[in-house]
């Protein structure tokens, strides 16, 4: 009863208002208003206005389906598709990618300073000049000039030296063959200042030496391609020299040397000569000390491994007259490639005795002093070299020589502020040891170590004298900024025995042996310090110290060092 009850109600409200929205719709019928009940007096305009909206009516979406889908239906739909392909290579990324290499700007090459001039002033008197001039970064042609001057003087009476030397050089280097030649000229000059501090002898009035040195050489070889297995090897040279002194001395020297060799696949023949004319003579002597070289080899070579085997031959004519074979024959053998080769060699020679490299080491000699060719009847050596890294390289050999008529300096009797040169009797035993290393980092740093020891044996006399058993020299230079370099030098020399001869002052003067003493040259340590700063692309300045211990010490008797020594000066290119 109560839902009909609810159910009529909701009918009725129903059709009220749908009533009333019908009523809504219609406009009403204006009713005509009688003449005499309008307000003709009044202005104002009254007007009802009555805005109707569209229906719209909105059905829910389900109502919009009118169908049901037909689930029997299994007609296949196949939709029409196109395909643009691209040729594309497909990238793995499962290797490692090769890179490629980026092409570099062509950058400007440095315009290089070939010439340059160098003057300097120290505090021992010390004067430095020198000059450079040569050709440009010409592949085929150069040539230059240079000039050197030094000159300085110590504390004692007429402790002087001074040294020039001015060459000249030009090589033309051509497609099959290369033509080189030079000329140079030195001199150099000191004197006998000579002195003994304990007074042993007296030298007022030091004389001079002074001593002239000409060369020309002149050099013609050929040129070959190194892939070539069938190459063929020639080369000739020309050398002509003439020394004197300030006394009587003179020596004259002409050598002609060439060679010839054919490779044939993994062998190389060939062939060595040389001609050595040379004329030494002095006040009292005019010695011709000739020697003809003969060296046919034959040389078997791979990638890692040489052999060389032949004979040296060479026959003393003119004053001596002697004819000597030794063998001559090495080895290389690279272990570890670039790293570690194994090398050595057995062989033997005649060292030629000249005035000139005499008077190189010591330029206090005597007159008329004796000449003697040194034979080296046994030579051995034997070692290791390569690499430790890319810029760092060593080397080390063990050797063993028998020499006769080994030369040293022994002081005269009467002058000992001049020396004479003498000779071991019989044969020398000599064992030596060799070490080097290389350190070069361009111009960041460099370094170069040399250490050499010896032994002599010899059956006749109690010292190797004036031959030091240990050397060590070592040069290294670096930058600590963009501009300024530093160096430094380190020579070290063992102690060394000198023989000194005495007069016997106890009999009447007459020729008796002399008296035999030995002095102790005393080990020393010459350590040098040196630094450059380049105030632009021509201009440096530099400042160097020299002995910088200040150690005057001797390397021959009676002759002390300069001890230290202060230069500094500008450099110029141009």
């Amino acid at each position: 009863m109560t839902k009909q009850i609810f159910k009529a109600s909701f009918l009725l409200l129903s059709g009220l208002i749908t009533s009333s929205a019908l009523i809504a719709q219609t406009k009403p019928v204006e009713k005509p208003v009688p003449a005499a009940v309008k307000d003709t007096s009044k202005t104002a305009v009254s007007e009802e206005v009555e805005v109707v909206r569209s229906y719209k009516p909105v059905l829910a979406d389900a109502v919009k389906i009118r169908k049901s889908p037909n689930l029997n239906d299994t007609r296949p739909f196949n939709p029409k598709m196109t395909y643009d392909l691209m040729d594309k290579r497909l990238e793995l990324n499962s290797g490692i990618r090769e890179l490629e290499a980026q092409k570099l700007i062509k950058q400007k090459q440095d315009e290089l300073k070939n010439n340059f001039a160098k003057l300097g002033l120290g505090n021992l008197g010390t004067n430095l000049a020198q000059l450079n001039i040569a050709t440009g970064q010409d592949e085929a042609l150069q040539a230059g000039f240079n000039f050197n001057h030094l000159a300085m003087s110590g504390k004692l009476n007429q402790q002087k030296i001074s040294k020039q030397t001015i060459k000249g050089y030009a090589r033309s280097i051509g497609d099959a063959t290369i033509l080189e030649g030079k000329l140079s000229y030195d001199r150099t000059g000191t004197y006998f200042y000579g002195i003994d501090p304990n007074g042993s002898f007296t030298n007022p009035n030091p004389e001079r030496q002074k001593f002239n040195y000409f060369e020309a050489k002149g050099l013609v070889m050929n040129r070959n391609d190194a892939t070539e297995t069938n190459n063929f090897d020639y080369a000739a040279k020309i050398n002509a020299s003439l020394f004197n002194n300030a006394f009587d001395a003179k020596e004259t020297a002409f050598i002609i040397s060439g060679g010839l060799g054919k490779d044939l696949d993994k062998f190389h023949l060939g062939a060595n000569a040389s001609i050595d004319i040379t004329t030494s003579q002095d006040s009292a002597y005019s010695f011709n000390n000739n020697l003809f070289r003969l060296n046919p080899y034959i040389q078997f070579k791979t990638d890692r491994f040489r052999f060389t085997g032949g004979i040296n031959y060479v026959n003393e004519f003119g004053a001596n007259q002697r004819i000597n074979i030794f063998p001559a024959a090495s080895l290389d053998f690279m272990l570890i490639k670039n790293y570690l080769t194994i090398f050595g060699n057995l062989g033997g020679d005649v060292d030629k005795t000249l005035l000139k490299d005499l008077t190189d080491f010591n330029p206090y000699l005597n007159t008329n002093v004796n000449l003697r060719n040194t034979v080296k009847k046994i030579d051995v050596a034997g070692g290791i070299r390569g690499t430790l890294a890319p810029n760092v390289g060593y080397k080390a050999m063990v050797s063993y020589q028998t020499v006769s008529d080994l030369s040293y300096f022994v002081n005269n009797i009467d002058k000992k502020q001049k020396f004479d040169v003498a000779y071991f009797s019989g044969n020398t035993n000599i064992i030596g040891f060799d070490g080097e290393l290389n350190i070069n980092f361009s111009d960041d740093f460099n370094l170069d170590s040399k250490v050499q020891i010896k032994q002599y044996n010899n059956n006749t006399e109690q010292f190797a004298w004036l031959r030091p058993g240990f050397v060590l020299t070592s040069t290294a230079s670096f930058k600590i900024i963009d501009k300024v370099k530093l160096s430094g030098d380190l020579l070290f020399q063992g102690e060394t025995k000198a023989k000194i001869l005495n007069p016997d002052l106890s009999v009447p003067p007459m020729p008796l042996p002399p008296i035999i003493t030995v002095k102790t040259i005393k080990a020393f340590a010459d350590i040098s310090v040196g630094a450059e700063y380049q105030y632009d692309k021509q201009i440096s300045a530099f400042f160097r110290v020299n002995n910088i211990l200040g150690n005057e010490y001797e390397k021959l008797p009676y002759y002390p060092n300069y001890g230290i020594n202060i230069l500094a000066g500008l450099r110029y290119g141009f």
